[in-house]
């Protein structure tokens, strides 16, 4: 199955039972970085582990004077939210434009699968030093604390409560079987979603991940908390 895909997919064959990276697999990976990168600097403000000027210098060292009139514009009286989010749109733009560049400039190490590293490390200047800074500031400042451990236990523990009840309501309807009250309930909550009960259950299944992943943090929470009874609809 694999080398048929990879040959399908024209990737080359390092060795035996061995190919490389598809090509676009280098700007997904890329992307992944440049979004998380920013992102989590802004989690870290929410959660007070950053200061504003920190995470604010950080972005103008890659913008630098390319900064849009909106941002000019902005005065005392205008949250550091409006400002950081201008500011981050900016830095996407430039980073997602180093990262074409470099896709661009490295094409040739890309087909022959023979690139060392990822995109990022590829970029040049101030928009490799950007993500690299950003990630190296989180790891330090944002990962070790105990809110930010807490944070991650609060969203598998979501996550589970979510996967356990749609796929346990997606697994006892399999094959044309009746659920139960509460499991046709939690799958009237898929509304169009819901999975037929005659499909194979890997589609059903992925079918749910699909709806799961397209919620909100707030919304996947809020829905959490309500299925195991910890708050009432408003």
């Amino acid at each position: 199955m694999l080398e048929s895909i990879a040959h399908k997919l024209g990737l080359p064959q390092i060795e035996d039972e061995r190919w490389a990276r598809h090509p676009l697999v280098y700007l997904m990976e890329a992307a992944d970085d440049i979004c998380y990168a920013l992102i989590d600097l802004e989690d870290g403000l929410e959660m007070d582990l950053l200061e504003y000027r920190e995470v604010e210098s950080l972005l103008l060292g890659l913008v630098g004077d390319d900064l849009p009139e909106t941002y000019r514009l902005l005065g005392p009286s205008d949250s550091q939210r409006r400002k950081l989010a201008i500011l981050r749109g900016k830095a996407i733009e430039h980073l997602t434009n180093a990262a074409a560049l470099a896709f661009v400039e490295q094409q040739d190490a890309l087909l022959a699968g023979t690139l060392q590293g990822d995109l990022v490390e590829h970029m040049h200047g101030a928009a490799q030093r950007c993500v690299l800074d950003a990630k190296n500031m989180a790891r330090v400042k944002i990962f070790q604390d105990k809110r930010k451990t807490l944070h991650e236990i609060g969203a598998y523990t979501t996550l589970e409560i979510l996967l356990n009840a749609f796929c346990g309501a997606a697994l006892e309807q399999h094959g044309g079987r009746t659920p139960s009250f509460k499991n046709r309930r939690i799958l009237d909550l898929l509304g169009s979603n819901a999975p037929n009960a005659q499909w194979p259950l890997h589609r059903s299944f992925m079918r749910i991940i699909d709806f799961i992943a397209g919620m909100t943090d707030s919304y996947a929470t809020q829905m959490a908390r309500e299925m195991t009874g910890r708050s009432s609809p408003a």
